[in-house]
């Protein structure tokens, strides 16, 4: 799939959180934007700090930033909305 331009993807985020607090959100389709978008930031920040680890190596205060970005993610992600374990991403 191809990724969306910028001004798309302002506009849908713009439109979920619309959707978000207006409660006009019967599917969940706003919900599940929102927190893949979220999510999405969060894992290319992983990338950019493993890509840059694979390359150079790590100082440590780079590589304990990167373990609290794993751990973040690990927390934030870590339950769906019922409350059970989110099993889409183990790391």
């Amino acid at each position: 799939m191809k990724k969306p331009s910028r001004e798309a993807l302002e506009k849908a985020l713009a439109a979920a959180q619309r959707m978000r607090s207006n409660a006009v959100d019967p599917h969940h389709l706003a919900h599940a934007v929102l927190y893949l978008h979220e999510r999405n930031q969060r894992l290319e920040k992983v990338l950019k700090y493993t890509e840059r680890f694979i390359r150079f190596g790590m100082a440590e205060p780079e590589l304990a930033q990167l373990r609290r970005l794993v751990q973040r993610l690990r927390e934030d992600g870590g339950r769906q909305e019922d409350g059970g374990p989110d099993t889409s991403l183990l790391l």
